[in-house]
């Protein structure tokens, strides 16, 4: 009998970062991920992304 559930993923997650925000940047954070159909943690990789190629750059 086939297996049910999530199919695997190409490239999996294999860590998992904790990170604490303040409610109002939440919020914020929370505002754009929906105006721009992200989830948060798309969000936040993008985020950090974003950063290290900056730091590239330089």
């Amino acid at each position: 009998m086939a297996r049910t559930g999530r199919p695997k993923a190409d490239k999996p997650f294999d860590h998992k970062v904790t990170v604490k925000f303040k409610e109002e940047e939440y919020q914020i954070m929370v505002e754009y991920a929906e105006n721009h159909n992200l989830s948060i943690s798309q969000l936040i990789r993008m985020g950090v992304e974003l950063q290290m190629k900056q730091q590239a750059n330089q």
